[in-house]
């Protein structure tokens, strides 16, 4: 009978310590996906901007009748 109070004891241990190891490692991701996401959210931000600004310079220096130029050849890709 004490044998199995000794196992019952150790079953305890056993899943207390999963608990903990899975409470542990969820606090660790959701805090490193929230890091993550403040990174994206913050680099986001920083495009808006740059379009933004691009936007305000283009309408002031163009003039509202057609140029005859291609409207996106200021735009590049990887820069």
């Amino acid at each position: 009978m004490e044998a199995r109070a000794t196992e019952n004891a150790m079953v305890g241990r056993k899943t207390l310590g999963r608990v903990v190891f899975f409470g542990l490692g969820y606090l660790a991701g959701t805090r490193a996906g929230r890091e993550r996401y403040t990174q994206i959210e913050a680099g986001l931000k920083a495009v808006i901007e740059m379009l933004r600004a691009r936007y305000a310079e283009n309408a002031t220096s163009t003039s509202s009748s057609p140029s005859g130029r291609d409207e996106y050849s200021d735009i590049r890709l990887g820069d």
